[in-house]
């Protein structure tokens, strides 16, 4: 919207932090997302694929490994 420029990244770091303290879900790299996106102004494919394929990758490895080492099975249902 604004651009590659620094005052814009700022912006962006800071709105992301104020966010994620105000949900209670602060998450420090994060931050580093505008600083990454901004200057290299990909396209939705190169945001959508990183963090699709990274949340599945996190959830499957969650339940395999939480499915193997606790007697309790999760998820209970879908």
């Amino acid at each position: 919207m604004f651009g590659p420029h620094w005052w814009s990244v700022a912006l962006a770091v800071g709105t992301a932090i104020a966010l994620l303290m105000m949900t209670r879900t602060v998450h420090p790299p994060a931050g580093s997302n505008p600083v990454i996106i901004y200057p290299l102004q990909p396209d939705w494919g190169f945001l959508l694929m990183p963090m699709l394929l990274g949340a599945v990758v996190l959830v499957l490895v969650t339940l395999i490994y939480n499915n193997t080492t606790h007697a309790g099975r999760y998820p209970k249902y879908w």
